[in-house]
């Protein structure tokens, strides 16, 4: 990830690591974005007069950091944890911040962490679900669940700010950035009925878990560009007579040639709404090919 949504909605850099590693921004109320490598990931965190609420630890060495910045705008403790999702390179890394926390997070991520066996992750100790509100001092946060979409344990946030109502959802709306490859662990159908509900979510601004901030149109241009890639896709897939081998073709020839030249034509086919956006050259057609697996499948 490395591109920056240009809008609006700006925090206020107020402290920075030396060589550049990190740099924190404020949004006001108590809210901060923690940016490892900028461009790369982020975490939000909230500063209360109970201690610091923080999102994502990142990784190990990501955590050793985030704690040092936290800890350059405010001596108060970090005392709850919130994890976006299950997924590793997010929620590693916490117990840099120290004992006896209040880790939150979805009940899917517990269980999957339990079954990987994954001993650099600490375990979620509160469970979070659609309609959970955490509160912090006059600060509520604003937990939603949809579903499955990104991973089956996505959450959705809203934290207020100075600047509005903030919406945090971590690698489900990365803004100025094409959806990830081949959406890995995603499942496609509950990504869009996602979208659909959380673009009638009150909000402002979003922030993903690598960019932002973005205006909230990023979520539904998210939508847009999934709705019109899978039609694109679809008819592509028509149009080359779907899984029909031409003479002479055994089914991997047939399934190679259909997925290469679908793809590249879904791609081509949004290129001029899309094209703009960082990773769309390299990662529509990956996108392409993951709905197409959806048109067959059906999952």
């Amino acid at each position: 990830m490395v591109s920056e949504s240009h809008c609006q909605f700006h925090g206020l850099n107020v402290a920075q690591h030396a060589a550049g590693a990190w740099q924190v921004e404020s949004f006001g109320r108590g809210v901060y974005l923690f940016r490892w490598h900028k461009g790369f990931y982020l975490s939000p965190f909230l500063v209360a007069t109970d201690g610091v609420t923080a999102f994502d630890p990142i990784s190990a060495a990501a955590a050793v950091e985030y704690r040092a910045a936290i800890a350059t705008v405010t001596d108060r403790p970090v005392t709850r944890l919130v994890y976006s999702h299950d997924h590793r390179d997010h929620i590693v890394g916490g117990a840099a911040f120290g004992q006896d926390l209040e880790v939150c997070a979805h009940p899917g991520v517990a269980e999957r962490v339990l079954r990987r066996g994954h001993d650099d992750i600490v375990m979620p100790n509160v469970s979070l679900g659609d309609g959970t509100v955490i509160a912090a001092d006059s600060a509520h946060i604003e937990v939603h669940d949809f579903g499955p979409n990104h991973s089956d344990s996505n959450l959705l946030f809203v934290l207020p700010t100075d600047q509005g109502r903030m919406l945090v959802w971590v690698d489900g709306v990365e803004p100025d950035v094409a959806p990830y490859r081949n959406l890995p662990d995603t499942d496609f159908a509950g990504y869009l009925h996602s979208l659909d509900r959380a673009v009638r979510l009150k909000f402002d601004f979003v922030v993903g878990g690598h960019t932002g901030p973005g205006e909230r149109r990023w979520v539904e241009d998210y939508r847009d560009y999934l709705l019109r890639l899978r039609d694109a896709t679809d008819a592509a897939y028509r149009a080359s007579g779907e899984q029909t081998p031409r003479a002479g073709e055994d089914g991997v020839a047939m399934t190679e040639r259909v997925r290469t030249e679908v793809t590249a034509t879904a791609a081509r086919a949004i290129r001029d709404r899309f094209g703009h956006w960082a990773g769309f050259e390299q990662w529509a057609p990956m996108t392409a090919d993951r709905i197409l697996s959806f048109i067959i499948t059906g999952n």
